[in-house]
């Protein structure tokens, strides 16, 4: 994916500890903290990173697959996007 994509992906941050959520994102949040460099082969004691999605219904899709999640959009660069999923 070029750099130009990059910016109009989407991440899922999955976290099994805290709140037992999924959590998706735009790549160019600044709530990502290091999102993007985790994505290679990561896996936290307590959480995980997903992607690159092409489009938030794609992210969406997936994140509702994990189990026992509860999914959410991110409330900082996804917060205008709520009301229409």
């Amino acid at each position: 994916m070029d750099s130009k994509n990059i910016e109009n992906a989407y991440l899922v941050y999955e976290n099994w500890q805290a709140d037992k959520k999924a959590v998706v994102h735009k790549t160019n949040c600044s709530f990502l903290k290091d999102g993007l460099e985790r994505l290679q082969d990561y896996t936290g004691p307590n959480d995980r990173w997903f992607g690159l999605f092409n489009s938030l219904n794609e992210a969406v899709a997936f994140a509702s697959l994990l189990p026992n999640r509860q999914l959410n959009l991110c409330g900082h660069c996804l917060r205008n996007e709520k009301q229409k999923i």
